[in-house]
């Protein structure tokens, strides 16, 4: 059997009380989540098992949480389906560095450490200067950019799917965007419960407490593709690593670019690996006839039609 699939790794928000126990009785997912604890404290595994909720959902939890559970999936699957081809991979926002693990470029203890880091200095970033994001349904993404560019602190932060652009700022200019779209012909636009103004010029200070870790880390060359978000195409070179990442943070995740990019190099079918479906559901309005299978559980994982 050989099947060329796309593997996406999902972003902040999927995180539940109980992610990762199925993994953790596994001796492939145990040794992930392990190493993980281990890499920032034991209390990342008793959060994810047990909770509280409140206490999983901090940034600088949630962010370590969804990443060793989503690379302790990567794992389960390598090992179940060894012979599969993966083309590229790609991860939504925070994702993107389970998916750069997958491909090789970072190691999973350092990895986990910098997703920490990155979680809490961009939940400092939103105490120092708060704002907020709403996602604009059925408005051209042009026409949403468009309105962004001439109100002030309003930004867009995600290209997510056609129909779906999320938007980034101020609660003021937010307003002013939301209002704006609608009067252009947006169906609805829904303001979202987050901490901040992720993934726009909010973020400054945690682009600059984050570049110097980035440089820090000792970053491989990828063994399999690996998608950036900023530029919805590949790395190029190792040095582009921490320049695109540090990027991100401050600027839009262009993900519907991303996937177009693996749907034109041939790559008809996906696999959406760590917790929730979110992945699933965008790639199925960026491209209706393409296969797109979503797995956290060794069970769902081995249950993976590749036939």
């Amino acid at each position: 059997m050989s099947a060329r699939v796309g593997v996406l790794f999902p972003g902040q928000g999927v995180q539940y009380v109980g992610m990762g126990k199925a993994l953790y009785e596994t001796r492939t997912g145990r040794a992930v989540l392990e190493v993980a604890g281990r890499a920032i404290g034991e209390r990342l595994l008793a959060t994810m098992f047990e909770g509280p909720q409140e206490a999983l959902t901090a940034t600088d939890m949630s962010q370590p949480a969804i990443y060793a559970v989503s690379v302790a999936a990567w794992e389960v699957f390598r090992e179940e389906f060894p012979q599969v081809e993966v083309g590229a991979v790609a991860g939504l926002s925070l994702g993107e560095y389970t998916a750069l693990t997958a491909g090789g470029a970072l190691a999973l203890a350092e990895g986990v450490r910098l997703v920490q880091q990155r979680g809490l200095f961009m939940q400092e970033a939103a105490q120092e200067r708060p704002g907020t994001m709403a996602s604009v349904l059925n408005l051209a993404a042009e026409k949403v950019a468009e309105i962004c560019a001439r109100i002030p602190d309003a930004y867009v932060a995600n290209y997510n799917c056609p129909g779906q652009v999320v938007i980034s700022g101020s609660k003021e200019g937010i307003a002013r965007a939301s209002e704006a779209c609608m009067a252009a012909g947006a169906k609805r636009v829904i303001p979202l419960q987050v901490s901040g103004a992720f993934h726009s010029p909010f973020m400054g200070s945690a682009q600059a407490r984050l570049r110097p870790l980035l440089e820090e880390v000792e970053w491989r060359e990828p063994h399999i593709t690996v998608l950036a978000n900023v530029t919805g195409t590949p790395y190029t070179s190792v040095g582009e690593i921490p320049e695109l990442l540090g990027r991100q943070v401050v600027e839009s995740v262009r993900w519907e670019e991303c996937c177009r990019w693996m749907l034109a190099r041939g790559i008809e079918r996906f696999i959406e690996l760590g917790p929730g479906k979110v992945l699933q559901g965008l790639m199925k309005k960026i491209e209706p006839a393409v296969q797109v299978l979503s797995a956290e559980t060794p069970a769902e994982i081995g249950a993976l039609d590749l036939g």
